[in-house]
């Protein structure tokens, strides 16, 4: 009796993190397998897997995960944002170019539902100073929600950023980034560490809140952080995929986690 209300009371001590993800559209529910298109289902796979490794991330850091779908119903967002302990987002379509005041010049597929739900929750919880994460989407979504723009189909900018669209390299390494916040990656040795890369758009023009974390020799914006709130950090490239075997990954995830029981 005792080790189990041990158990539990250790459970209730862990922070609970909300994971904002869409690995399945509403609009699908209604469909059959066989009217989904191959390469749709290719996508929704790929964002599925990458799901999971964020929920593995998150339990490894001592985090307890909740995936948060969209939702239209403003009362059920503020009261996501009051209970949760700290807010990852994860990574996906484009967010669409309207929310940033752009028109659409290359943005892919966009989920509006998902952009509207995400970026108000982010808000929502910066402003309550809730610990806040972004991985790869989620690294644009917290620059648009803080008020910058995205680049929105990086080839067309530099023909050689088509490297870094490589989502058939997920526990590999693609290139490197130079770091400009040693504090949000402690175990990195040097200026520089090797990442993954999944993504065609990037930041383009950097809010006024954030600070560049690490870029590329080249000079996109790899990740970001915005001082002025308790802990608000975003990657673009993949940690969820890597920080089995990289320790420095692995403290991306641990330092939301701390920052959440604080």
């Amino acid at each position: 009796m005792e080790r189990a209300e041990r158990l539990e009371s250790d459970e209730t001590m862990k922070p609970l993190i909300g994971i904002a993800t869409a690995p399945f559209r509403h609009a699908f529910a209604s469909k059959a397998l066989s009217e989904v298109e191959s390469d749709v289902l290719e996508y929704f796979w790929l964002l599925s897997r990458l799901t999971e490794k964020i929920i593995s991330g998150v339990r490894a850091a001592g985090g307890l995960p909740l995936l948060l779908s969209p939702t239209e119903d403003p009362r059920e967002l503020k009261t996501l944002a009051s209970k949760l302990d700290g807010v990852l987002f994860a990574g996906g379509s484009d967010i669409a170019p309207a929310f940033y005041g752009c028109e659409n010049k290359g943005a892919v597929s966009p989920y509006i539902e998902r952009d509207r739900f995400e970026l108000a929750l982010c808000r929502e919880a910066l402003e309550k100073n809730k610990p806040v994460l972004g991985i790869c989407r989620g690294c644009q979504l917290l620059n648009v929600a803080l008020g910058g723009t995205l680049i929105q189909h990086m080839p067309d900018l530099k023909p050689e950023w088509i490297l870094h669209k490589r989502s058939d390299v997920i526990r590999g390494y693609v290139h490197d980034v130079i770091i400009k916040a040693p504090w949000l990656f402690p175990s990195a040795k040097g200026d520089t560490m090797r990442v993954n890369s999944m993504h065609h758009q990037a930041i383009d023009k950097l809010a006024r809140k954030a600070e560049i974390a690490a870029v590329t020799e080249d000079g996109l914006i790899e990740a970001i952080w915005a001082p002025e709130y308790k802990f608000a950090a975003a990657v673009q490239w993949h940690p969820e995929c890597l920080f089995e075997e990289d320790p420095v990954q692995a403290e991306i995830f641990a330092a939301l986690i701390k920052k959440a029981k604080g």
